[in-house]
């Protein structure tokens, strides 16, 4: 059985419905799914509607993707099972909105002193947490690029000319209100931090749960390290496709990049304990 624990929807930065990552995932033959959208679970309810309604032949699993910042380093966290009506974690992610909000604002200020005509509505930033790629989308759609990833080379990568930080939970926050929600807290693809010592450091500090160990971003040589890490720290292992749909940007399709059930089943059983 085959599963995916990190997928992204419209509500986010991907670029498939709730109902279409749920279509595009049954007919994969997928029998688990995990929506993990950026600071937002607005997908959540519809793909598990949609689900019931084909058969509830797919499970699945409600998420959210939490940006935290380590002194140089941008750590993603995923979160599993959180009580969605848990009122600290909904203002937390009510502030964390409004200020991608306002750093959209900054990113468009930018890009039209480089002279990029952009309008908000473009981004279409309406219940959606806006970010990065959403800009690049209208830049490409108006022309000014060919692809999202071209934007993000010359413009939207850190440190270039269009960039603006986005502002990020500290780990310790984070996890603490995952789990005061009830929820899990999984590191998120960790081969993407710069530092290979980091993982550990984060997992063995911060009351992580599980590490993402199977991910586009982890080759082989990777899956072992993290797989032993898990093992050493006796937290659960996870794993996904991170699947946006924005091919030039997010090179991996739903359904390529599959993980077998039973490789992350503490994870699809949390809640069964």
């Amino acid at each position: 059985m085959l599963v995916d624990l990190h997928t992204h929807s419209t509500f986010s930065d991907g670029r498939y419905t709730p109902t279409q990552l749920v279509q595009e995932a049954m007919a994969k033959g997928l029998t688990v799914l995990a929506i993990t959208d950026h600071d937002s679970w607005n997908g959540v309810g519809e793909a598990q509607k949609v689900a019931d309604s084909l058969g509830g032949s797919l499970r699945v699993i409600p998420g959210v993707e939490l940006g935290a910042q380590y002194a140089e380093d941008s750590v993603h966290i995923l979160a599993y099972y959180v009580d969605m009506t848990y009122a600290p974690l909904l203002e937390k992610m009510n502030e964390l909105r409004h200020a991608r909000e306002f750093r959209l604002l900054k990113m468009l200020e930018k890009l039209h002193n480089l002279g990029y005509e952009i309008e908000v509505e473009a981004c279409d930033p309406n219940n959606r947490a806006v970010g990065r790629p959403h800009v690049a989308k209208a830049l490409v759609a108006k022309g000014y690029f060919e692809t999202v990833q071209d934007v993000f080379d010359a413009l939207l990568h850190r440190g270039g000319p269009a960039y603006v930080p986005q502002p990020k939970l500290a780990p310790d926050e984070a996890v603490d209100l995952i789990h005061k929600a009830g929820g899990i807290a999984v590191l998120a693809h960790p081969s993407e931090l710069s530092d290979g010592n980091l993982p550990e450091y984060l997992v063995s500090n911060f009351d992580f749960d599980g590490i993402e160990v199977y991910h586009p971003s982890a080759d082989e040589a990777d899956q072992e390290k993290w797989l032993a890490l898990a093992k050493k720290y006796n937290i659960l292992v996870s794993g996904g496709s991170d699947f946006h749909g924005i091919l030039d940007r997010f090179p991996t399709e739903l359904g390529i990049f599959e993980v077998e059930w039973q490789n992350v089943a503490g994870v699809i059983q949390y809640k069964e304990k």
